[in-house]
This record gives C-alpha cells, structure tokens and sequence, in this order.
C-alpha cells in the first residue's frame, strides 16, 4: 500500500522537474544560417573520411559543421521562421566562415542582408571514446544578429558537457545524432515575432 503513493510522489516530481523551454520571441521573420565555425582544429568528419568513402564512392566530405548547419535551417523552419537556403546564405557570404559574432555582423551589413543571421561556433567536440561512442562532449555557442544593426537579439550556450548518442553503430552516426539533438535542444525557444515589433538602432 506504500508503494503506491510513493510512485506517484516521484513521478510528479519527475514531470514537474523536466519543462519545456518558454518561448522567446525575436524581432525578426527571416534568417540565414552562417556557415558554423569549427575551432576545435579538427575536421570533424561524419561521412567521406574512409578509404571506400573517398576513392571508391566519392562521397563529398561531411561534417559535424555541415550537419549543425543543416539542422540549425530545419529546427527554425519548424519553428515558423523563412529561412535561406545554404546556397543563398553561401552566395551572400562568398563562402566565409565568420571567424566571431563581430565578423557576422561585419559581413551581414556589408552584404546589405535582411532579417537576421545566425553565427554558430564550435568550440570542443569529441566522442567518448571507441568505434560505438555512447556520448559526444560538446560546447557549442549560438548567437543571433540583426543583419542591419549587427544588434545580437539572442544568444545560448551548451556548455561542455556529454550529449548522449545511444544505439549508434559508428563514430560518424554518433557526430550526426549529437548535432542533430543539440540544435532541437538550442533553438527550440525560438519563435519570430511581429515585424511590427522590430526596432533598429
């Protein structure tokens, strides 16, 4: 008869602990994903690193910087955002990977961009170990800036700390999980606001 209310003492302690991020509205409607900056001095491959890879199949290098890229355009496309494709972003910035937040603002005003540019840096990323890596230590931080303005509207930190990847079979696939689940975990505050809402400085 104890065990019964003591399951249900737990439980909600357990719901009532684990709540959804609240919103945060940004100023803004449209947004390009800047070509994320690795400064952990490694290449990060996910695909195309193995011999088969490279010059049997001819598989294009793929990376965890690629990849946060790609899931940074898809979690703020679903969160309602009109966001450029990598190719327009890539245009706009003539293939430069900003360096700081100061560098993406430097190249979105220079670009004459609209809306805002989001500057992604990588700051550690490795695996825990073994060729069936449970957890990717990861430190990742994202900034949001007004392009007109170089004004940063948001900014969050994942700091070092282990994303757990279980069930994958392979180091590529445990850089893919990792970067997929950190870019759901960041931006899912994120809403646009009402363009009517915007300020420029």
């Amino acid at each position: 008869m104890r065990r019964v209310p003591l399951c249900m003492v737990l439980a909600l302690w357990v719901t009532g602990c684990v709540q959804p991020p609240r919103p945060t509205k940004v100023p803004v409607q449209t947004i390009a994903v800047f070509p994320p900056n690795n400064r952990t001095g490694d290449r990060l491959l996910i695909a195309g690193a193995s011999f088969l890879e490279k010059y049997v199949l001819a598989t294009e290098p793929y990376t965890v910087a690629d990849a946060l890229g790609a899931e940074a355009r898809a979690q703020l496309a679903k969160a309602g955002f009109d966001v450029a494709a990598a190719p327009v972003t890539g245009e706009a910035t003539n293939a430069q990977i900003p360096s700081s937040t100061d560098e993406a603002a430097a190249i979105a005003a220079r670009r004459h961009m609209e809306g805002a540019v989001l500057y992604i840096e990588i700051r550690r990323w490795e695996s825990s170990g073994g060729t069936e890596p449970t957890a990717v230590i990861a430190w990742i931080v994202a900034t949001l800036i007004d392009a007109p303005n170089g004004q940063v509207l948001w900014t969050a930190e994942h700091p070092p700390r282990p994303v757990q990847t279980p069930g994958v079979i392979s180091l590529g696939e445990a850089y893919a999980v990792a970067a997929h689940t950190l870019m759901a975990e960041m931006l899912a505050p994120l809403r646009p606001g009402r363009s009517a809402s915007r300020t420029n400085g």
